[in-house]
């Protein structure tokens, strides 16, 4: 069977119309044109870190639109490209998986959280939460208490780097620590983001590209860590090993000064 042009287009545009609404949601409710949102859903201004779009208005990020009396509620630009739309996306070469994917939702709450810059978890276990093993798995894999999710199949491409979530080393090497010492390079404590990216990096494996040893983040790290040691141990143990010395060139002088004298030698001797 053969179609036109025109009628490939028709077709094309009802195919999309189609999926524009099922991607929509309908509300419970008939919403009238200037419905307060935040009549219903004050939570989603609440909290320690709420998203600064909160402000602007629910209509920044989500279309509302009523026919007669069904609400249906989608999202102003397609899910995946709608963080972007404010946030600039990085042009590095390396990109975190979510990242890439448009699937900042996964370690982000979209309105508001108790951690900084809505991430649904702190520290190690917001990174741990996907990159640590686990014994039993749904099809749907629940993360964050069932606040973000994800399909098995996906779950199990993720690097696992550590065997459970209370892990504290073990990374990148067996006894390299993860967690509770402090960091060398930052004043704070060591985490995944000592050595990693959140986002993009432009080495590999989003490793953090620092501004001294030619960008080696382990050199610049262990030698900053070498360096402390040396000035603890220094102010420590300074006086004594410099006792220590003076007491050791004192005996060589007095050994030498008792040595007898070497006999002189005869003249013409070989």
């Amino acid at each position: 069977m053969k179609y036109s042009q025109k009628s490939l287009l028709m077709l094309l545009l009802v195919v999309l119309a189609t999926a524009m609404r099922l991607a929509a949601v309908e509300h419970p409710v008939k919403l009238d044109k200037d419905a307060d949102c935040a009549s219903c859903h004050d939570d989603k201004a609440k909290g320690k870190a709420v998203h600064s779009a909160i402000a602007m208005g629910c209509t920044t990020c989500h279309d509302v639109k009523t026919q007669g009396e069904t609400t249906t509620v989608d999202f102003t630009t397609p899910k995946e490209q709608l963080c972007f739309t404010c946030h600039d996306k990085s042009k590095e070469e390396v990109l975190h998986g979510p990242y890439e994917k448009g699937q900042c939702v996964d370690c982000h709450d979209p309105h508001t959280s108790d951690y900084p810059k809505q991430l649904r978890a702190e520290g190690n276990a917001l990174c741990l939460e996907c990159h640590a093993t686990r014994q039993k798995m749904d099809d749907t894999v629940a993360l964050f208490g069932g606040k973000a999710s994800m399909p098995k199949a996906d779950f199990e491409q993720v690097p696992k780097i550590v065997p459970s979530m209370a892990t504290k080393t073990g990374h990148p090497f067996a006894k390299h620590p993860i967690a509770d010492v402090p960091d060398p390079l930052r004043k704070d404590k060591m985490t995944c983001l000592s050595c990693h990216e959140s986002h993009a990096a432009a080495q590999d494996k989003l490793i953090i590209t620092v501004k001294t040893n030619n960008g080696d983040v382990c050199a610049a790290c262990h030698e900053t860590f070498e360096n402390k040691v040396s000035e603890e141990a220094q102010k420590k143990f300074g006086p004594i090993e410099e006792k220590n010395r003076k007491e050791l060139q004192d005996q060589q002088r007095k050994i030498i000064n008792e040595r007898p004298a070497a006999p002189p030698q005869k003249s013409g001797s070989n």
